[in-house]
């Protein structure tokens, strides 16, 4: 559930992102430690240019079944115009959520030592 609610992948308590997702401008900006367990967000530089590779495929995978859905239900050229709209209305939480499976799925493989669980501040 922290995962959903884009928490801290540790203690799932502390957020990881500054700003709402609303925030047109500024829904890309996160904090660079958890604010409970102090669990540093971006362990090395260049961390998150992994997610680009889960955004590709959560975006693939968006535009096939839209596109197949599409198909079935017969809406045929309106499809053109349906799946880049689509991806433009969505590319924020696509963008937070490839980030996010960095932080649940990437960080504690590569970095075992730094995501042990520690003493968390209530």
């Amino acid at each position: 559930m922290s995962f959903f609610l884009e928490k801290c992948p540790r203690c799932g308590k502390g957020p990881v992102f500054l700003y709402s997702v609303f925030h047109i401008f500024k829904f890309t900006e996160t904090h660079s430690h958890c604010s409970k367990c102090e669990l540093n967000y971006e362990p090395e530089t260049g961390f998150f240019f992994g997610a680009m590779y889960w955004s590709y495929a959560m975006l693939v995978g968006l535009a096939v079944i839209t596109a197949i859905s599409g198909t079935y239900l017969g809406l045929g050229e309106m499809l053109y115009w349906g799946i880049p709209s689509l991806i433009v209305v969505l590319l924020p939480w696509i963008f937070r959520y490839s980030r996010m499976l960095m932080l649940y799925v990437v960080y504690p493989i590569m970095h075992k030592n730094r995501f042990e669980k520690k003493d968390i501040k209530d």
